[in-house]
C-alpha cells in the first residue's frame, strides 16, 4: 500500500484509540478496542463507509459560503482558459480546490486528495480509472464501480445552476438589458495569494533581514514587503462553517491596496483650439514683457538696447517653446481625439509627433506657426501695457517674426 495511505489510516486509527482507551480498561478491553480500531480503518469496511458520505462534501473552485455560511449555490469548478493578458484571474493562477460540507465526512476528502506514488491524487487515478487505483479499491465488500462513483460525487453536482438571495448580487448591462450576476469568492485563488505573500513577508530570510536592519547592519539581499494589506475574516469564530481552505487560514485573507492612482495636475492645459491662447498664461511671461517694455521705451536706440530686446525676445519665445515641448511629450497622437480636432492643422503637426514626418517635410506649416506666435507676442504685450504703450510698427513686426522664425526653425531637430 503506498505509503501516504497507510500513514493516513495509522493516524486515524490513532485518533479514535485515543479518545477511546482509558487506563482503567482491562487488558481484554484493550485488546477489543485495537481489533476494532483494526476492523473498522481497513479498507474493506472504511471504504464503503467513505464513498457513502462522500455525497455530504462538494468540491467547488468558487464557494458561496464566503458570502454567507448558509448560502446554498450549485458547487461550480470554474476552468478558466490561460492567457497573457495581465490579469489575477481563475485560469491564469493554479490554485487548489476549495471543498465544503458536513465536517463528519472531511476524512473522505483528506482520503481524496492523499497523492500516489506519481504524485497525483486519489481522486485523480479515480477520475482517469488507473490501474493503480483500481488495485487499491479491490476490496470484497464493495465493486470498484460503486466505490468509485460514491467516491467521486464529492466533484459532481446535481446539473442544475442555483444562486442564493444570501449571495451577493450585481446587474451586469448586455445589450439592452441586464444579466443579473452572484458573485462567488475565488478561495482557492485567495489562499494562494496569501501563501506567497506570507512566504516573503516572514520567511527566515527575511526575519534575518530585518534584524540587520533593526540593527543597522548590512544585509546582501534585503527583504520584500506588501503594504497597506487589508485582512479579511470569513466565518467568524467558526471558519469551518465556510470551507476547508477558509478553516486553514484561520478565516483570514488579504486584500491588496486598488485604490486609483494620485492625480497629478498637468503644469500645462492642452490646447482645444489655439496653442497661444489655451495653453499659455499672461501671467507666467509679465517678467519677460515688462522687461521688454522698459527696453522699448527707454527711447535709446543703440546696440546694447537692441541686444537687450533681442534677447529678451528669445528667451520669451524659448518659455513659449518650452510649453510646447511639454505638450509634446505626452507622447504621440494625442491630436487625434474627437476633443482636439478643431486645433488648427498647423499646431497638430508642430505639437503632435504622430505627424512628425509632416512637421519634417513640410514648410507651410512653420509659416503660419511664426505668424501666430509673433502676432501673440505684439498682441500680450499691448495688452499688459495698454496704459503707457509705445505702439509698434511694421518693422518691429517683422523683425519679431523673423526671431520667432529662426528659433523654431532651428529648434526643429529638437523636436524629432
Amino acid at each position: 500500500m503506498n505509503p501516504n495511505i497507510s500513514a493516513f489510516f495509522a493516524e486515524r486509527k490513532a485518533t479514535w484509540l485515543k479518545a477511546r482507551m482509558k487506563a482503567s480498561l482491562t487488558a481484554d478491553e484493550q485488546s477489543a478496542l485495537n481489533e476494532e480500531a483494526e476492523n473498522k480503518f481497513s479498507l474493506a469496511i472504511w471504504l464503503p463507509d467513505a464513498a457513502k458520505r462522500a455525497s455530504w462534501l462538494s468540491i467547488v473552485s468558487h464557494p458561496g459560503k464566503f458570502s454567507h455560511p448558509s448560502a446554498k449555490t450549485t458547487s461550480i469548478i470554474a476552468n478558466g482558459r490561460a492567457a497573457n493578458d495581465g490579469y489575477l484571474r481563475t485560469g491564469n493562477v493554479d490554485y487548489e480546490l476549495d471543498v465544503f460540507g458536513n465536517a463528519a465526512a472531511m476524512d473522505v476528502y483528506k482520503f481524496l486528495t492523499l497523492p500516489m506514488d506519481d504524485g497525483q491524487t486519489v481522486l485523480q487515478h479515480l477520475e482517469r480509472d488507473s490501474a493503480e487505483i483500481r488495485d487499491l479499491l479491490s476490496v470484497p465488500t464493495a465493486s470498484y464501480e460503486s466505490l468509485k462513483q460514491g467516491l467521486t460525487s464529492i466533484k459532481q453536482s446535481d446539473g442544475v445552476n442555483k444562486t442564493d438571495q444570501l449571495v451577493k448580487q450585481v446587474y451586469f448591462p448586455v445589450d439592452d438589458s441586464y444579466h443579473l450576476l452572484s458573485l462567488l469568492t475565488p478561495s482557492g485563488l485567495l489562499t494562494k495569494l496569501k501563501t506567497q505573500i506570507d512566504a516573503f513577508r516572514f520567511s527566515e530570510a527575511t526575519k534575518q533581514a530585518k534584524e540587520s536592519r533593526k540593527k543597522n547592519e548590512h544585509h546582501p539581499h534585503g527583504y520584500d514587503d506588501a503594504l497597506e494589506l487589508t485582512v479579511t475574516g470569513y466565518g467568524g469564530t467558526q471558519p469551518q462553517n465556510v470551507s476547508v481552505l477558509n478553516s486553514q487560514n484561520a478565516g483570514r485573507t488579504y486584500l491588496l491596496p486598488s485604490t486609483p492612482p494620485p492625480l497629478q495636475k498637468r503644469q500645462i492645459p492642452f490646447p482645444t483650439r489655439n496653442f497661444f491662447r489655451n495653453s499659455l498664461r499672461l501671467r507666467q511671461f509679465e517678467d519677460s514683457f515688462q522687461t521688454l517694455d522698459r527696453l522699448i521705451r527707454s527711447g535709446v536706440n543703440n546696440i546694447q538696447i537692441r541686444e537687450g530686446i533681442r534677447n529678451t525676445l528669445k528667451y520669451l519665445i524659448d518659455q513659449v517653446l518650452q510649453r510646447a515641448f511639454q505638450i509634446r511629450a505626452i507622447g504621440p497622437g494625442w491630436s487625434e481625439k474627437e476633443h482636439y480636432r478643431s486645433l488648427p492643422s498647423a499646431q497638430r503637426i508642430w505639437l503632435d509627433d504622430a505627424l512628425l514626418e509632416q512637421r519634417q517635410n513640410q514648410d507651410e506649416w512653420l509659416d503660419e506657426i511664426t505668424l501666430n506666435f509673433a502676432n501673440w507676442i505684439f498682441n500680450s504685450h499691448e495688452y499688459l501695457h495698454k496704459e503707457t504703450l509705445v505702439k509698434l510698427g511694421d518693422d518691429e513686426l517683422r523683425e519679431v517674426r523673423s526671431i520667432v522664425e529662426q528659433a523654431v526653425g532651428s529648434d526643429k531637430e529638437f523636436f524629432k
